[in-house]
């Protein structure tokens, strides 16, 4: 019996260390950007169809630990859900109050790290990061911005999109610009949003900010941005991928949020 008792604690112990060797330490602290916690909130990391993989949440003083497998996740989201528009609207919050959500796209969890987040009224969302071969060396970065004071502006004027995620729009035949679209006005106009845009910890140059149609259904669309950056002047060698942070700010109503992608290294950069 003893023998047997002790096999069994030998198995579950290297069933521990695999699961251990497999396995990322992600820990942080949420906050808004006047550096207060935010206790309660969730911080989520998601597959492809936005399941949650790995969920956790901060504490009172807005700090979380998560063991999250290795790997690389569509998506990390992190949201107080009690503040977030949809509830926050049902349970009578001040709308002061209301909040959106934090993203990090195409998230690897190779290593252990320290992750801090920080969300408040702005949502940087569907970031996308990519170079065009043989043209300047320069990046590129998709952004949507959302501004929630901007979105209840709209809409108490328009009815609110019923696009959901993963919605396919193949049946429908797109033109240039149809004369029917209507403009769903949650994000700032050029002159009015600020942006910032670090690269490994390093901030660098926005070259270019180009405004520009994202279509949502086939009679409706937002303001979306291109911003042209050039690469850092300190490139950090020691990570197989580079981290992107893009802060915004609407300058007409002081809506904040920032959020991050993840790119693996190409080769012919380096």
């Amino acid at each position: 019996m003893k023998h047997l008792l002790f096999l069994l604690a030998c198995i579950c112990c290297a069933t521990s260390y695999a699961q251990q060797q497999d396995s990322v330490t992600i820990r942080g602290r949420v906050t808004d950007f006047d550096n207060q916690p935010i206790d309660s909130a969730s911080v989520c990391w998601q597959n492809p169809r936005f399941d949650c993989v790995v969920e956790v949440f901060s504490n009172k003083d807005g700090y979380y630990t998560a063991r999250v497998p290795k790997g690389k996740y569509q998506s990390l989201t992190s949201i107080y859900f009690p503040s977030y528009v949809h509830f926050a609207m049902k349970s009578g919050l001040p709308e002061s109050e209301h909040r959106l959500e934090f993203w990090a796209w195409d998230f690897i969890a190779d290593r252990d790290t320290t992750l801090n987040i920080r969300y408040n009224r702005m949502e940087v969302y569907g970031l996308r990061v990519f170079r065009i071969p043989g043209a300047m060396p320069t990046y590129q970065i998709y952004v949507r911005p959302m501004s929630l004071t901007r979105t209840y502006e709209w809409m108490k004027t328009a009815k609110p999109s019923s696009i959901i995620h993963g919605e396919s729009l193949g049946n429908i035949e797109q033109q240039t610009q149809s004369k029917e679209a209507k403009e769903s006005q949650w994000a700032p106009r050029p002159e009015q949003l600020k942006a910032t845009v670090w690269i490994d910890g390093e901030e660098v140059p926005i070259l270019m900010k180009q405004e520009i149609k994202e279509y949502y259904e086939a009679d409706e669309y937002g303001n979306a941005y291109l911003l042209t950056v050039d690469y850092p002047k300190h490139p950090k060698k020691g990570l197989p991928y580079r981290i992107f942070k893009v802060e915004l700010e609407d300058l007409g109503n002081g809506d904040r949020g920032e959020g991050l992608y993840y790119m693996e290294k190409e080769e012919y950069i380096e």
